[in-house]
Order: structure tokens, then sequence, then C-alpha cells
């Protein structure tokens, strides 16, 4: 489990289709807690786990079911990617509980500048609207968000000073693909409403 807190910006230094699967390389800098081979991490609010370590070079597996539903396929060498370890015990939940399981794929709208805030409206698929409330909880590409609103499958959020400089937001661009992650208390209670 995760927060939607991001830590660390990582670099991708390779991604390779090979006749089994994929994988992703990613150097991340100077990590204030020991990971291990078998360890989750959060990439662009992907859960992955870890493959291997070499220095600061972090190696993943990704099945072509990750690859087909979330915007990791849309990276290539030097994208920029958010960053999150796991929740721990003595950890602040500074965001919301997220799961690292993408949801839906979002589209970058629009993006514009406030004041010292950005104002993103991200189109969604319709189906994934009764999960998102005014004021809730959402998770893009990893960083725990609160929607201002929606208006039929338009999300609108207030990216402040803090979140922009410290995650990939400062690089997107308009048409592009933002993994989305609703609040799974919202899914879990549909299933108990609808059994």
């Amino acid at each position: 489990m995760f927060s939607g807190i991001i830590e660390y910006l990582g670099t991708v230094e390779s991604i390779n289709n090979t006749k089994s699967n994929y994988q992703m390389a990613i150097q991340i800098s100077k990590l204030k807690l020991n990971v291990s081979v078998g360890d989750s991490v959060a990439v662009n609010g992907v859960c992955l786990t870890i493959k291997n370590i070499d220095n600061d070079i972090y190696k993943f597996d990704l099945s072509p079911e990750t690859m087909n539903i979330t915007a990791l396929s849309e990276l290539k060498k030097n994208s920029k990617v958010n960053i999150e370890l796991p929740l721990t015990v003595n950890k602040f939940i500074s965001g919301h509980i997220t799961t690292g399981h993408i949801d839906t794929l979002g589209t970058l709208e629009s993006i514009e500048k406030i004041k010292d805030s950005w104002s993103l409206r991200i189109k969604i698929n319709q189906q994934y609207t009764k999960y998102i409330v005014q004021k809730g909880s959402i998770a893009l590409d990893g960083v725990s968000l609160t929607v201002n609103d929606i208006n039929d499958n338009i999300i609108n959020l207030m990216i402040i000073p803090h979140t922009y400089d410290n995650t990939v937001i400062k690089f997107y661009n308009l048409g592009q693909k933002i993994n989305i992650e609703v609040d799974y208390i919202a899914k879990h209670l549909e299933k108990l409403k609808n059994d």
C-alpha cells in the first residue's frame, strides 16, 4: 500500500520488450530507506516488484497486462517517473491510501497556471466517474490529489507549487495519457451494494 505522496523522481534508463515480458530499468538516486529485491515500489502509481538492484539502477519486470492498461507503455529512455516506497507502520499518511493498481487511463485536456498553482482538466472513461466525488481523493500517476469538481467525464484538479515542482506533473503535455487510480473504498462500497 502507498499514500500517494511522491518521494523521488526517477529516470528511465531502458525499457526492453523481451520474448517473455517487458523489462524496465530506472535510476533512483539517494533512497533514504533500504529496499531489496522482491520489494514493491510505485512507479507513476503502478505497483512494481524490484527484480534487480545495481547501485542506483532498479530493474522491474512488467507483464503484458501492465503495459496494456497503464501509461507505462508511453515511457521511453530519459522519461521522468514518480517514485513512492510502500507505507511503513511509522510513516505519515499525508495523502490517501492507494494500492498501485491502475483503474483506467486519463487524458490531459488542459493545464493552466493560476497564480502559483496549476489547474488540470483530465478526461476519463465514463464508467469510472461513479467512483469520483467532488472534494474526494484520486491518484494521478501515483500522486494523491483532491478533486475540485467533476463535469460529465472531465475532472478538475488544482496542483499546488510543491506538488508541481516535485512530481512528473511539471512535464505533462496536452493529450498525454495519465494513470488513474480511483478511491478503492468507493469500489468496495459499490460491490457490497450490488452483492
